[in-house]
């Protein structure tokens, strides 16, 4: 199986993530990027999937957020109309929502939010 450039980034992220266990247990990936039939498609939607859900989610509150939501992109990867859709929504909701290009960006947005 050949891993794409953000499954790499992300690898990488969750590799630094299990390095500290008090976030470990917190923090988890949204499995939505799956190619399936048309019926298993319909199935899942019918169990709640929906598109545009961000890659990951940091399952500890602070002060100032309820959580932490990570659409994580690799290069110069673009949010699509569902993804921006999807973190404005939980923005509104009290949740620090956001977009980050590449591993890097990612382990210091959740280093800040959690102060590390």
């Amino acid at each position: 199986m050949k891993i794409g450039p953000e499954s790499s980034e992300q690898i990488l992220l969750f590799q630094w993530i299990n390095l500290h266990p008090k976030i470990a247990p917190y923090a988890f990936h949204i499995a939505g990027e799956r190619k399936c039939s048309p019926q298993y498609g319909s199935l899942l939607k019918k169990l709640g999937a929906k598109a545009g859900v961000a890659d990951i989610f940091v399952a500890i509150p602070t002060k100032t957020f309820s959580g932490l939501w990570i659409e994580l992109k690799a290069g110069k990867g673009r949010l699509t109309p569902n993804q921006k859709e999807f973190l404005d929504n939980m923005t509104s909701q009290g949740y620090l929502a956001v977009c980050c290009h590449g591993f890097e960006a990612a382990k210091e947005v959740i280093e800040t939010y959690l102060k590390l």
